[in-house]
């Protein structure tokens, strides 16, 4: 028993030396390996936002949504525009005779709209500046009084109608006190055009006091603000 423990002995030390060698020859295979290496550096990453500006013209008179369409720096991105949608004056107008007024919407930077809109704010009215103190009594139901359209080539965004354009003379489908506080955008019948970069639309805003309007109509002015916005 004693010789089997001393012969079983020595058939275990040569393999725990074969075991070290081979672990010995790994490490030094690793590090041989270890000498060659590769790299690839990416010094060219970038990443810039694009921009987006809104210019209206109409005739001479040109705004923008930042600056004066030379550049600017860029912070709420929102203007007031003295072109007036609504025409002006009716002076020397009697009723039922329109007056028309076309303005151009341009997306004057880089990045396309995918969303558009027009907001109609409210409409109120009050005494005309020139009134020269005769003022009609009509003052709460004027803005029901002035016939309004607005429309693009081919179609009629308000009062809507997808498949025709504005008639020459508003009616009392559309008027300026029933159009307050609609939203146009992209999703209405007919869409508003989503502008692509450098890309324009033409609208054309049409007021015309009503045939039914009365003496209690006379030296009255409607006012109302509209917002263009894309992003």
């Amino acid at each position: 028993m004693a010789i089997r423990k001393r012969l079983s002995t020595r058939r275990w030390v040569p393999a725990g030396a074969a075991i070290l060698a081979t672990a010995a020859l790994a490490v030094t295979t690793a590090v041989t390996i270890s000498g060659f290496s590769a790299q690839v550096v990416n010094n060219a990453n970038t990443f810039s936002s694009g921009t987006m500006q809104l210019e209206e013209s109409s005739g001479s008179t040109t705004c923008y949504s930042t600056g004066n369409g030379s550049g600017g720096t860029v912070g709420t991105n929102s203007a007031n525009c003295s072109i007036n949608n609504l025409v002006g004056t009716l002076d020397q107008v009697p009723a039922g005779t329109p007056l028309s007024t076309t303005i151009t919407l341009t997306n004057v930077g880089s990045s396309a709209a995918a969303l558009e809109s027009l907001v109609m704010g409210p409409c109120s009215a009050g005494p005309a500046p020139d009134d020269n103190g005769y003022v009609g009594s009509d003052i709460t139901g004027f803005c029901g009084k002035v016939d309004f359209s607005i429309g693009i080539s081919g179609k009629c965004i308000y009062p809507s109608n997808a498949n025709a354009g504005c008639p020459g003379l508003p009616t009392a489908a559309g008027t300026l006190g029933a159009v307050a506080g609609t939203t146009f955008s992209a999703n209405s019948t007919p869409p508003l055009t989503l502008l692509g970069a450098g890309s324009s639309q033409a609208y054309t805003f049409t007021v015309m006091l009503d045939q039914s309007a009365t003496n209690a109509d006379q030296g009255l002015q409607a006012s109302m603000a509209m917002t263009w916005s894309q992003s």
